[in-house]
């Protein structure tokens, strides 16, 4: 991913952290780039395979959503937040990447 994409991301996730932890947007806000971090080599190479046709959109769309386990949020646990709010976050973080990735290619 382009470095203005993965900028966009950051932002988007910012703004949701916002949105749905007031009181502890910067914990969501590094959980969420976090996460980016630890999935964006794995997100990129299947972005290649989808832009050179190798697996379809609904296949990457898939693979992105498989990494959910590979989100720890690590400070929202920590912060006391219920799981359901975590999990909230975390879907919406992946359908964050998932659009902008297909929206870069």
């Amino acid at each position: 991913m382009n470095p203005n994409t993965l900028k966009q991301i950051e932002k988007d996730i910012a703004a949701l952290a916002k949105t749905l932890f007031k009181q502890f947007a910067k914990q969501a806000e590094a959980d969420g780039k976090a996460f980016l971090e630890t999935t964006k080599a794995q997100t990129e190479e299947w972005l290649q395979e989808l832009a050179a046709g190798e697996i379809s959109e609904k296949n990457f769309e898939s693979l992105v959503r498989g990494e959910r386990d590979l989100a720890e949020m690590t400070a929202l646990k920590q912060a006391g937040l219920a799981q359901v709010s975590i999990d909230t976050f975390t879907r919406g973080v992946i359908d964050i990447i998932v659009n902008a990735a297909l929206a870069a290619i």
